[in-house]
């Protein structure tokens, strides 16, 4: 009954909080001059819902309060929902990697600072695993016109197989955002579809281990799976372009970081949306865009925030704690990117994230050669919030989509 009624409250101020905006919109003028009646409204109802849901502050003397066990299984609960892929877009078939049957040398972790003892730790736990191997879903998307294309049963066949094909041997690995709390390749479909659609490639969208349950370097960990699966499957690394947005645009920049100290130097590229770049989020913007963006920063003087829910959950914040989240295999935008991947980043100026992702492409580009210049693109849209990307109706949006498929064929 109180559950009922709490599902009603919040039904109520939904569209209370969207009605004001209507009201605002009309006697005031848009927030932002780029915004539509309907995008604001939307905002602005989302937002209300998102600060009526969310956990009171708390600090790290309540810390020893909290049932992490009872938060995660929660969150679950209320993660984001799937969502089908349209026809028009292509079509998906799901699958697994089996992780321990996935050759790691844990050797290669050696000098990963924070990330080391943790991903041999997980490589250990999948190689001593009898009987049932631990799985890794993943969701092959291949785009409309591909299937098109597939003139016999046999060639439409091998499209939903995660292997090179002939004459199209490049492939999208994807990683999804969520705050490494939330989120699937279920949530993300319509997105990645498009994706696929606009670069004509298949996408490989992993379903990694999330936190708080799996901690830090789980998500990583199986992202660095996923991608040596790929090339047990036959694919080499020119031809991987590796993807994300948010915090799975953090996982890319860390995977890419991970895969040089390893020796694998030339993936095909990167394009990112909205990343994570550094989990302290401490740059201005975090305050001037609050007003505009739907994302929540939170700082890290809160045990239920982000970035400690995802690297030290129930640890209390101390020096240690803050030189590890500095680290580039945790927050990449402190990385060494000389002669990094071609690299593509998408972001608007409203996100609280905006001067760390601008920061970030700052620092790959002052990494490399001026002559080299033109690899490391960043778009920055005008009065979008983060993952914009997510809002299909938008011409922004379309726009963003058209340029992600340009990038990626002109690889």
């Amino acid at each position: 009954m109180l559950e009922s009624l709490s599902k009603i409250a919040l039904a109520a101020g939904f569209i209370g909080a969207g009605a004001k905006s209507f009201l605002s919109y009309y006697i005031n003028g848009p927030k932002c001059e780029k915004w539509p009646l309907w995008f604001q409204v939307r905002r602005d109802a989302y937002v209300h819902v998102m600060k009526e849901t969310s956990y009171a502050p708390l600090t790290d003397e309540q810390i020893e309060q909290l049932d992490f066990k009872k938060i995660a299984a929660t969150e679950r609960k209320g993660n984001i929902p799937g969502r089908e892929l349209p026809r028009r877009l292509g079509q998906v078939k799901q699958s697994a990697i089996r992780a321990g049957e996935v050759p790691i040398d844990e050797e290669l972790f050696s000098g990963t600072g924070p990330a080391e003892s943790g991903l041999r730790q997980l490589t250990a736990e999948d190689r001593a695993c009898e009987g049932m191997k631990r799985e890794i879903p993943y969701e092959i998307l291949v785009p409309k016109l591909m299937i098109k294309a597939a003139n016999t049963e046999g060639k439409k066949k091998a499209l939903f197989e995660c292997a090179p094909l002939d004459g199209s041997r490049r492939v999208i690995l994807y990683l999804h955002g969520g705050g490494y709390r939330y989120g699937s390749p279920a949530s993300h479909r319509l997105l990645v579809g498009r994706i696929a659609l606009r670069t004509g490639l298949r996408c490989v969208s992993v379903d990694y281990r999330l936190a708080t349950p799996h901690p830090y370097p789980a998500q990583l960990h199986d992202a660095y799976i996923a991608f040596c699966y790929l090339l047990q499957q036959g694919f080499v690394p020119e031809d991987i372009v590796i993807a994300g947005d948010s915090a799975g645009g953090n996982l890319a920049l860390i995977l890419a970081l991970l895969l040089r100290h390893t020796g694998v130097t030339k993936i095909r590229g990167l394009v990112l949306l909205s990343p994570w770049a550094d989990l302290a989020v401490c740059r201005p913007s975090v305050e001037y865009n609050r007003p505009y963006d739907t994302l929540f920063a939170h700082p890290l003087t809160s045990p239920l925030g982000h970035a400690r829910m995802y690297y030290a959950p129930g640890r209390k914040l101390s020096q240690e704690m803050l030189d590890d989240l500095a680290h580039p295999l945790v927050s990449p935008i402190g990385g060494d990117f000389k002669d990094f991947p071609p690299t593509l980043i998408q972001a608007g100026d409203k996100e609280v994230l905006y001067d760390e992702i601008t920061q970030l492409h700052t620092n790959i580009r002052a990494a490399n050669d001026s002559a080299h210049s033109s690899k490391y693109v960043y778009e920055c849209y005008p009065d979008m919030i983060h993952v914009f990307h997510q809002v299909f109706d938008l011409p922004q949006t379309k726009a963003a989509f058209s340029s992600i498929g340009n990038f990626v064929r002109g690889l």
